[in-house]
């Protein structure tokens, strides 16, 4: 699967887990959709400002788990879009020396 593909995939992947997230602090915490949806990002971001914070059982149980996935996914994404850069800035190199017509890299 080409690398674009694959981030566009994640990426509705990753939106919707933090809709989801967003609603179950919504219906758990009784939070409005703003504080909801900002206490995800803050959360999976690991800025962690500590102005909410989740007071029910259930909230603390699922912050943990949400946490730690949300957490690797905020990474993976970055880690994507580090990739597609760099993707991009080696066939900008590499044509550059092709139009060059370096000789040591007749071949390409």
């Amino acid at each position: 699967m080409k690398i674009i593909n694959h981030f566009v995939i994640f990426l509705i992947i990753f939106i919707l887990a933090i809709s989801s997230g967003a609603y179950a602090y919504h219906q758990v915490e009784g939070w409005s959709k703003l504080d909801s949806v900002y206490f995800v990002v803050v959360t999976v971001t690991t800025i962690g400002y500590g102005d909410l914070a989740p007071e029910t059982d259930t909230g603390k149980i699922f912050t943990m788990f949400f946490s730690f996935f949300g957490i690797a996914m905020a990474f993976y994404l970055v880690s994507l879009i580090t990739r597609l850069i760099a993707k991009r800035e080696v066939l900008k190199k590499f044509k550059t020396l092709k139009k060059k017509g370096n000789p040591k890299h007749k071949n390409l």
